[in-house]
């Protein structure tokens, strides 16, 4: 039994898209990753979605221009959304949580020194700055003074 070469060929187009699909969905995750470890606002979060599905678009116009010659045919488009729901119910939580995990692990050992420092610091600085705003006061006094003797 032989297979036409179109058929492989399409065959071929639906693979590159499942992945293209996961591909698309792996980097939303790394966002989603992004935004736990960093939180922001809602106005970063919807400028970020935008330049992903911005991006997303292009991605897929540029797979299906390059694989297709730009015909839009529904088993690619379909590929790139049976890719993403693939990826998202398989991988995508799993990914995030551990990244988060260790994300957050690696962040909390850089971080340590730094504590420490800060922590070793805390009373040198609070005295230096109580000096810094007895002197700022004393200053503030002198040039009121002064205004008023003209």
């Amino acid at each position: 039994m032989n297979i036409s070469e179109t058929i492989l060929k399409e065959a071929d187009i639906f693979v590159r898209a499942l992945f293209m699909g996961m591909v698309l969905v792996f980097v939303y995750d790394l966002l989603r990753i992004i935004r736990r470890i960093l939180p922001h606002g809602k106005w970063w979060i919807a400028m970020e979605d935008l330049l992903f599905w911005a991006g997303s678009a292009v991605a897929v116009f540029v797979m299906l221009f390059q694989e297709n010659d730009g015909y839009l045919r529904g088993f690619s488009i379909g590929g790139v959304v049976i890719g993403m729901v693939l990826y998202s119910v398989l991988f995508s939580r799993q990914v995030i949580k551990w990244s988060v995990f260790v994300l957050e692990k690696i962040l909390y050992i850089l971080s340590r020194p730094f504590v420490w420092i800060a922590r070793r610091l805390r009373r040198p600085l609070k005295k230096a700055l109580r000096f810094l705003k007895k002197q700022l006061k004393k200053i503030v006094k002198m040039v009121k003074m002064g205004l008023y003797k003209l």
